[in-house]
């Protein structure tokens, strides 16, 4: 890493390091130890002018304060909107594993977090385990901490096997250096140097931990947040998995600050479309100490996905109240409204699964609700098997899946 891009602003400290590299030449594998820098961020709250920058973001600030208000509202006026609430979560952990270069459908997604028995790649159970990570980080009773993030790290790479077919280290931060940068151009030429093992990342997470419980009360949480989250990716305490880590404590503080009941606005989809910008405002904070454009960031994310989040859960309550009409219209059983409710929060399901939601009903039972609800078109059958078959809500997986919100709504 070039310790001549940091200017004097830079929030943090530059240490020399030694990082082993490997390479492979006529056959012979080699490792070197190669030298350079890596950076340590200095404690949170930054020396800055706050009134200043409070004043630059005024406008941002308060529209995505109003944004977050009525999406709160929204789900606060739906009745059982759990549902609703996890098909969103399911969205965002589609795209953020989309950041990390695991691409997954949404029917990958939901058939990996149902763990069917059919041809599902492990990228759809990485990417469901990114709900039962988000899920665990926000109804823990734990406060941020260094024991919390390693739970979600746990949740979040449980069963997962590298390219090589070895599962991936879980819930321990990393006992090596890494960099940010490629193999063949090597740690001395990385774009970033993360905080060494041992006592220097275990000072910066301890750090990180002090002031996400006990940050200045003159601070917005907002700001906040947004600082909380480039320590985190600043310190990368994790081999793999940091960036998703980091989104999960950005949803989840927004719940612990008061301004949502519940997780409902991520952040992926905009990271993902300006993902060059983000890694270049995460760069300058380290190198030039540039806060505002990166709180600015982030505010921007919170707005956007804000203002996402309550179109698509209007998407989600239309889609239900339709699904109630279309029953009523069909005369259908009471107890089938339950399987509807289930959909929203696992879009698939098969008749045993259909019995339990239906009070354990008898199997030939089950099959004829499955076969009424795919007669109104609410389910589709997906595997065209006459026994073990699934049903798949592909409505809910269009909502999810939607790169806009614009392509689902309905001409006037």
């Amino acid at each position: 890493m070039n310790r001549n891009q940091f200017t004097p602003l830079a929030p943090g400290n530059l240490v020399d390091v030694r990082i082993p590299r490997t390479t492979v030449r006529s056959g012979r594998i080699k490792t070197e130890a190669v030298e350079t820098v890596a950076f340590v961020p200095n404690p949170l709250p930054p020396a800055l002018d706050w009134r200043e920058l409070k004043l630059r973001l005024f406008d941002r600030h308060s529209e995505a304060l109003l944004a977050l208000g009525k999406l709160n509202g929204l789900h606060k006026r739906v009745q059982n909107s759990a549902g609703l609430l996890r098909a969103i979560w399911m969205r965002e952990a589609k795209l953020s594993s989309q950041i990390e270069g695991v691409h997954t459908t949404a029917e990958e997604l939901v058939l990996g977090g149902a763990s069917r028995a059919l041809p599902v790649r492990s990228r759809g159970k990485e990417s469901a385990n990114y709900v039962v990570a988000l899920e665990h980080g926000v109804h823990s009773v734990l406060p941020t901490s260094k024991r919390l993030i390693r739970e979600i790290h746990e949740k979040l790479l449980e069963g997962i096997a590298d390219d090589r077919g070895r599962e991936m280290p879980s819930g321990d931060f990393r006992r090596v250096h890494v960099y940010i940068g490629t193999n063949e151009l090597g740690p001395e030429n990385a774009k970033f140097v993360p905080p060494p093992p041992g006592d220097e990342l275990s000072r910066c997470l301890d750090a990180f931990e002090t002031f996400a419980n006990n940050r200045p009360r003159d601070i917005p949480a907002l700001i906040a947040i947004a600082m909380e989250h480039y320590q985190f990716e600043a310190i990368h305490p994790f081999w793999d998995g940091n960036g998703r880590v980091g989104r999960v404590l950005m949803s989840r503080s927004l719940v612990t600050e008061g301004l949502l009941d519940h997780p409902t606005v991520y952040f992926s989809a905009h990271i993902y479309r300006n993902k060059d910008k983000y890694n270049e405002l995460l760069l300058r904070v380290s190198t030039h100490g540039d806060w505002a454009s990166w709180i600015e960031f982030i505010i921007d994310a919170i707005l956007i996905s804000a203002i996402d989040s309550i179109v698509r859960s209007e998407l989600l309550i239309d889609l239900r109240d339709r699904y109630y009409e279309q029953l009523k219209t069909l005369n259908a059983k009471s107890r089938t409204f339950a399987v509807v409710d289930h959909l929203f929060a696992v879009p698939v399901v098969n008749a045993d699964e259909a019995r339990k939601i239906l009070g354990g009903v008898a199997k030939l039972t089950a099959y004829s609700d499955l076969a009424m609800l795919e007669k109104a078109g609410i389910l589709t059958e997906i595997t065209g098997q006459q026994r073990d078959r699934d049903w798949m809500a592909k409505d809910i997986l269009a909502i999810i899946e939607a790169e806009d919100t614009e392509s689902l709504k309905k001409p006037d």
